[in-house]
């Protein structure tokens, strides 16, 4: 099993951590690009790396504001949840046109389904379908390194808020409990904002 490098970036103006997984040949994809194009290509510059491909976990701006430029520069293709792509094409779902400033809307080159195993630069990501935060929000597992990006499913001691247009708090906390609270306890959890964290520290709040 080859080495997982995983650099992470906090960027844009909601602090929203952008993660870089890389592997032995440079090859690397970059998971919820968040509105800062040139910090992320300096750091994949410094790293001598190549961008392969984008994971989303959802459409909000702030996890895709670097994705045209990306795209543009790299041809790279990118991936989200089926029922995201309402979100990701929409400013007023995205939240682009009320937070982001200029409204803007993308599609994903790939849409992908529950339980569905993506493999990339060697590497194997489940998807894991959580609704709540967004009606398409997904986590990606990968099971072989025991690590998980929640996206803003979930955090460290929370979760992703469910008030924005097609959020539900009922759907949200019954994803956490039934999707992700089933994965191992050591399972390192790499969200969308804030610190990492592990299953096991976030059961003791959803039992």
């Amino acid at each position: 099993m080859q080495e997982l490098n995983i650099k992470q970036l906090v960027l844009g103006m909601l602090r929203t951590n952008s993660y870089i997984v890389y592997n032995e040949k440079n090859e690397a994809i970059i998971i919820d690009p968040a509105n800062n194009f040139t910090k992320i290509i300096n750091t994949l510059s410094e790293l001598d790396l190549d961008l392969k491909a984008i994971l989303l976990t959802h459409g909000h701006f702030d996890h895709i504001g670097a994705v045209p430029d990306l795209r543009k520069e790299y041809n790279v293709k990118v991936y989200a949840y089926e029922e995201e792509e309402v979100i990701l094409a929409n400013s007023a779902y995205n939240l682009s046109g009320i937070y982001g400033g200029e409204p803007f809307g993308i599609k994903a080159d790939i849409y992908v389904k529950d339980n569905e195993i993506i493999e990339l630069i060697g590497y194997k990501f489940k998807v894991i379908y959580t609704p709540g935060h967004t009606i398409g929000s997904c986590c990606y597992e990968m099971t072989d390194y025991g690590v998980l990006f929640s996206g803003d499913t979930l955090f460290c001691e929370s979760h992703g808020r469910y008030d924005f247009p097609t959020g539900s708090g009922r759907s949200i906390i019954k994803s956490i409990k039934e999707r992700l609270m089933i994965l191992p306890l050591d399972t390192r959890v790499l969200p969308g904002h804030n610190e990492a964290t592990t299953i096991g520290d976030e059961r003791k709040w959803y039992a």
